[in-house]
């Protein structure tokens, strides 16, 4: 029972921080849809944060993305956003993310990204972190972001 009110909890925060995000990269001139800053978000210990960044598939071949994990957060999703028919904004999981040849994945605001929940430490601007992508022909791939707004 308690597991399930944290997780409702974590789902409404999620859903409205995805708003609230959505809001602010619209306003955000700085960061254009071309262009990806590689980064996790700061956040206080037991909240919420993203990541952004950019994978290309070096593989002869199409890979998947089966999941995503990070030391410092207890439950690690690859989300989507969307904007349903009467312009309000969402979030919904992707279990799997397919990467044919050479296809370059942008994780980015607005978009597909890593939701990190339950953080286990505080992500301070200058910090440094790293995320586990784990793929069914690469692998493990680890990326090792800047914490940063």
């Amino acid at each position: 029972m308690r597991k399930t009110a944290f997780l409702l909890l974590i789902s409404g925060l999620m859903l409205s921080e995805a708003c609230t995000n959505q809001k602010a990269e619209k306003e955000n001139v700085n960061e254009k849809p071309d262009v990806i800053r590689e980064r996790v978000r700061p956040a206080a210990s037991g909240g919420t944060s993203a990541a952004y960044f950019v994978y290309t598939n070096s593989l002869d071949k199409a890979d998947t993305l089966r999941s995503v994990e990070a030391d410092f957060a207890d439950m690690v999703q690859v989300h989507e956003s969307y904007e349903t028919e009467d312009g309000m904004m969402g979030m919904r999981e992707q279990k799997e993310v397919v990467v044919q040849p050479g296809q370059e994945i942008r994780f980015r605001q607005g978009g597909l990204h890593i939701m990190l929940m339950g953080l286990n430490q505080e992500l301070q601007a200058g910090d440094s972190v790293a995320v586990k992508l784990k793929f069914s022909g690469a692998g493990e791939v680890v990326k090792k972001l800047p914490v940063q707004p």
